[in-house]
């Protein structure tokens, strides 16, 4: 038993120690000692806590290490408008996640032609960063086609998940010896989607070490990265509502970040950007922008998914028991897999 995958698992649900305990009918005292290492739960009890959670009761042997977010701008801004309830939810979940990817990932040679480096934020400005990303992944001049596509070409692994309230948008970890993860929240517009993960792609490149400075310089990295200035710079002239709906199509990126674009490169006033923010708001585009981009389809989960049920011949109840899911659950949790570009490891 690892003392503090009960606490994960209970913490996952949004149970605190006392309502864990009622439900499960243990003494509060008993669970305390339990998942702080000072006692030993019976297989009874054990069972009668997993039957609660709804989980495997083989979840609790995990010897999974436990990790905080990584990024500085998650502590700064979330932690001052979210209750620690569903902060520690919200990592009980990040973490069972990077657990369940690691076994799915067992076994399996997950195709990355490029890799996600660390570079010096003190050296670079996050521009020069993200212009040597772009050098680096070979991406070819003008807008980005697929950023989900370009991030599993370098390892990493998308997905999407509720995270439990609006106010996330996205997750990024880099764990030891694991693929770079990114968990966005279910529901963003496919343009605000391309964004944050280009975002926090610039955190796991630029912050190995949190700064305070994290969240701006994450968002400069995405700015730069989507809409190169050298490139966009000349189109965004006498922009107005129409030219961004027009530019939107191209660059792939929201009228309210094309706007904002022209006003940091000084191709328009800050007068002129309120002003346009102000028509944006009274056409109610803050909410909903005309012109609908596609949904960029994350591969590589799935595709891990498929060849373990169809190449190594695991059932969908085998497979949740690998995760430590029930299989209602493991089918909800992991949508059902398309082709990709992964091999067997003989």
């Amino acid at each position: 038993m690892n003392p503090r995958m009960i606490t994960i698992a209970r913490e996952s649900r949004g149970l605190t120690q006392i309502n864990l305990a009622s439900r499960a009918d243990i003494p509060q005292a008993t669970l305390s000692k339990a998942e702080n290492g000072f006692a030993e739960l019976s297989t009874e009890r054990l069972q009668a806590i997993a039957d609660v959670l709804d989980y495997p009761v083989e979840l609790f042997d995990w010897p999974d290490p436990v990790y905080g977010f990584g990024s500085s701008a998650f502590h700064h801004r979330k932690q001052q408008s979210l209750g620690q309830t569903t902060l520690k939810q919200v990592q009980a979940n990040m973490n069972l996640l990077v657990g369940r990817l690691r076994r799915l990932s067992e076994g399996i040679d997950i195709a990355a032609p490029f890799r996600l480096p660390v570079l010096d934020i003190d050296e670079h400005t996050p521009e020069e960063i993200a212009r040597i990303l772009r050098a680096a992944w070979m991406l070819p001049m003008g807008p980005v086609h697929n950023v989900v596509a370009a991030i599993e070409a370098a390892g990493g692994l998308v997905l999407r998940r509720d995270l439990g309230s609006p106010r996330f948008t996205a997750i990024s970890i880099r764990p030891p010896g694991s693929r770079p993860t990114f968990i966005l929240n279910r529901g963003l517009p496919p343009d605000r989607e391309r964004f944050t993960l280009t975002h926090e792609c610039g955190h796991l490149v630029m912050h190995e070490i949190p700064r305070d400075e994290a969240e701006r310089e994450a968002d400069r990295f995405a700015a730069e990265f989507l809409m190169p200035a050298a490139e966009i710079q000349p189109s965004l002239a006498n922009v107005d509502l129409a030219k961004a709906a027009d530019l939107k199509r191209y660059w792939k990126t929201s009228m309210s970040s094309l706007i904002r674009r022209a006003r940091d490169l000084d191709v328009i006033t800050e007068r002129r950007y309120t002003s346009l923010m102000v028509q944006l708001s009274q056409r109610g585009y803050t909410k909903k922008e005309p012109v609908d981009l596609p949904l960029e389809e994350s591969t590589v989960v799935d595709a891990m998914v498929r060849i373990h049920t169809e190449q190594h011949g695991y059932s969908d109840a085998r497979l949740a028991k690998v995760v430590s899911l029930k299989t209602r659950e493991f089918n909800a949790e992991f949508t059902p897999p398309r082709r990709g570009g992964l091999r067997v490891v003989r």
